[in-house]
């Protein structure tokens, strides 16, 4: 009698891969930037625990996050493909997708793109340009807010491309954002290179700052126009949007770290004057000093907090290059034998 009397379920149509495949491919999506993630913040734990207190505070707070989301994101898929295995009512609700898709991905990219004008501000000086980028970042947080709300109200996946403004103040500001980030970053930093007589270390610097910052952004920006692609030009099938919806957060995330553990690479490249691996013991520094007579002088210390010895090597070379030559020419010829250049004292 029960059973007579409950609802028929829907007949699982012949789409059903288009239908429950993206969602499944974007929370495996989401685990996989995760585990990106906390292999990032295991580098900047490791190499940086000496950064500015609120540099430290942003990064624990986007892993938390991100922590939070990845959860969030597995009860969808127990909801969708466990209890409600071939419940096409069940796969058409959202369920606290609202909330882990855009309002958490709107959270992350407008923390991610707040600390990018904040760059910029430090950059420029003023703050008219990056007052500009947080505005537009703003908005987007507000219409990611604004989908998540809709989408709790609509109550139906199939029924996500009705939320049209909503849809396009999140991802088109989003998009918007990230592309003035990357034009303005891009312009400060070659006008500090074309203004200064810089050296080839610090040409090298900038340069592999600016392809960061335009490769970084351009995939966020990137992911969230096909996004909004998905939405507005697949109406009858909104669901393919939801597997690089749920990648677009751990982006932001994962571009941020790129940005803090970049020095890292840089530092491997010789291109910052300090590297500082302080948990595993191990500090370098360079220290350039052009009283010393053309000597460059290298001091590389490895350091084993828990061990008891200490390893320290020093290391002198000659630099000959043709600014210097005219200090050699001033050597006297009666130059004595323990005075040569180039010998370690």
């Amino acid at each position: 009698m029960a059973s007579a009397s409950q609802t028929p379920l829907p007949p699982i149509p012949p789409n059903i891969a288009a239908i429950a495949g993206p969602p499944l491919v974007g929370i495996l999506l989401n685990w996989f930037l995760y585990g990106i993630l906390i292999m990032q913040t295991y580098v900047y734990y490791q190499c940086f625990p000496d950064d500015q207190r609120k540099i430290r505070f942003l990064v624990y707070t986007m892993l938390a996050l991100d922590t939070i989301q990845s959860v969030l994101a597995t009860a969808d898929a127990f909801h969708w493909f466990a209890r409600g295995f071939g419940n096409m009512i069940m796969l058409s609700d959202p369920f606290i997708s609202a909330f882990d898709a855009p309002i958490l991905d709107g959270v992350i990219a407008f923390i991610a793109q707040a600390f990018f004008s904040w760059r910029i501000r430090v950059l420029q000086k003023s703050w008219w340009l990056p007052g500009v980028v947080f505005l537009v970042a703003l908005g987007s947080f507000v219409g990611a807010i604004a989908t998540g709300i809709g989408a709790f109200q609509v109550a139906n996946l199939a029924r996500l491309h009705e939320l049209t403004w909503q849809l396009s103040l999140w991802l088109g500001g989003s998009a918007l954002a990230d592309t003035l980030i990357a034009v303005i970053m891009t312009f400060l930093l070659l006008r500090q290179r074309s203004r200064a007589d810089t050296l080839q270390h610090t040409d090298n610097v900038l340069v592999r700052i600016v392809r960061l910052t335009v490769e970084t952004n351009t995939v966020t920006a990137s992911v969230a126009i096909v996004v909004l692609i998905c939405l507005l030009a697949i109406p009858k099938n909104p669901s393919i949007s939801m597997a690089p919806a749920y990648a677009l957060g751990k982006l932001y995330s994962n571009t941020l770290l790129a940005v803090f553990n970049n020095r890292v690479y840089m530092s491997s490249k010789g291109l910052t004057p300090r590297s500082a691996f302080a948990t595993s013991g191990i500090d370098v520094r360079f220290r350039n000093s052009p009283a010393q007579s053309g000597q460059a002088t290298s001091h590389t210390r490895v350091e084993h907090q828990k061990e008891p010895y200490r390893i320290e090597v020093f290391q002198e070379t000659q630099v000959t290059d043709d600014l210097q030559m005219k200090d050699f020419k001033r050597v006297s010829t009666a130059s004595q034998p323990h005075d040569r250049p180039g010998e370690a004292v």
